[in-house]
């Protein structure tokens, strides 16, 4: 099997896939008998695309995002051969179109907790660092001074850790950090510049060609992550 194609085995109702590299059994729910039609395919990737989601925008209801594809890594078609259109590199207007959504569990489970609990220990300890290394046998005199100037960066680190929970940079930093590690992109900092410039998501239509009613959520988790 050429490198890089991926196996798809169906069992009655349940399908699972995996590259063939992987090399890991699959696990089906469902006995011998009922494992009916059993279907084994190999498939070869045409397209693909990684996208960061925008932490906060999975909340809303009324949005979508259109995801433009690059053509797969041409080492699969050369292996294969002849594979005929399989084979061909797709034109640069292919994309795909999804809409992404907590489950009912994950909405139960998240409650009122903020997105990013580090994000504001991060701040306020990157803040408040120097004065906890103050002595405390400064003089009367300049105690005020010292309780004014901890009180200036406890505002301002107040105010920066607000813009970026409002924003959700640290966990989309994060995010696109952990992407480039696992991709390994020859050129990172051109795969990490596409992820800002990827489009943001448009308001899903209905059925009648209207555009859906938003989400009644407020807050930062509600807004369009625009940096």
């Amino acid at each position: 099997i050429p490198e890089g194609c991926v196996i798809s085995v169906r069992a009655g109702s349940t399908r699972r896939q995996a590259p063939v590299s992987a090399d890991r059994p699959f696990r089906f729910p469902t006995t011998l008998a009922e494992a009916v039609p059993f279907k084994v395919d190999v498939l070869e990737p045409v397209a693909s695309a990684r996208l960061i989601l925008r932490p906060g925008e999975e909340r809303r209801t009324d949005c979508q995002y259109t995801i433009p594809l690059d053509p797969a890594s041409a080492e699969c078609g050369k292996e294969a051969g002849a594979s005929g259109a399989a084979g061909k590199a797709p034109g640069p207007e292919m994309n795909v179109t999804i809409a992404v959504k907590p489950t009912d569990e994950e909405k139960k489970a998240g409650g009122d907790e903020p997105d990013d609990k580090n994000a504001t220990k991060v701040v306020l300890d990157a803040g408040t660092e120097g004065d906890a290394s103050r002595p405390n046998s400064n003089a009367k005199s300049k105690r005020g001074s010292a309780g004014s100037a901890a009180s200036s960066r406890h505002g301002q680190a107040n105010a920066a850790r607000e813009y970026l929970d409002q924003h959700n940079l640290v966990e989309f930093t994060q995010l696109l950090v952990q992407s480039v590690i696992k991709e390994q992109p020859d050129k990172p900092y051109a795969f990490m510049a596409r992820q800002f410039y990827f489009p943001d998501p448009k308001p899903r239509t209905t059925a009648d060609g209207g555009a859906a009613k938003p989400s009644a959520s407020t807050g930062p988790t509600g807004q369009a992550a625009a940096c």
